[in-house]
């Protein structure tokens, strides 16, 4: 009979399912369209225009607006709910290096659309994206 329990237990352990979109990452390979809007409290920013395309584990993209933001290409890793871009160009002095797709974003994925959302310095970065 103790047996039974346990089998039953485990059965029951294995078959419960975690329906959390914010938890779903699973990141489709492909080109993702969509926008890049940077916002805080002191300023108003316009939204661009960007295109991704995520391979294995590289990236590049562009946006319609000149380094707003500044994406190039690189590899990239996710780790649970956030994904890490490592930026592999050479860039100039002349813009705020802020904008370049760089460092660790907190991930969400829900379907074939994706959100990257990072906040640092009072100011909150995010790409909302759907896959073409």
């Amino acid at each position: 009979m103790r047996i039974i329990q346990t089998i039953f237990f485990i059965c029951l352990l294995i078959s419960c399912e975690d329906n959390d979109i914010n938890k779903n990452t699973n990141l489709t390979l492909g080109t993702y369209k969509g926008q890049f809007i940077r916002s805080n409290p002191y300023a108003k920013f316009a939204p661009s225009n960007i295109t991704l395309t995520i391979t294995r584990d590289k990236f590049s993209g562009e946006s319609d607006k000149e380094k707003y933001p500044a994406i190039c290409n690189g590899t990239y890793k996710i780790t649970g709910q956030e994904i890490e871009f490592f930026d592999a160009c050479v860039w100039t002095a002349d813009f705020d290096w802020t904008y370049i797709l760089n460092g660790k974003f907190t991930l969400t994925t829900h379907g074939r659309k994706v959100e990257m959302r990072r906040s640092q310095n009072g100011q909150s970065d995010s790409y909302k994206l759907e896959l073409q």
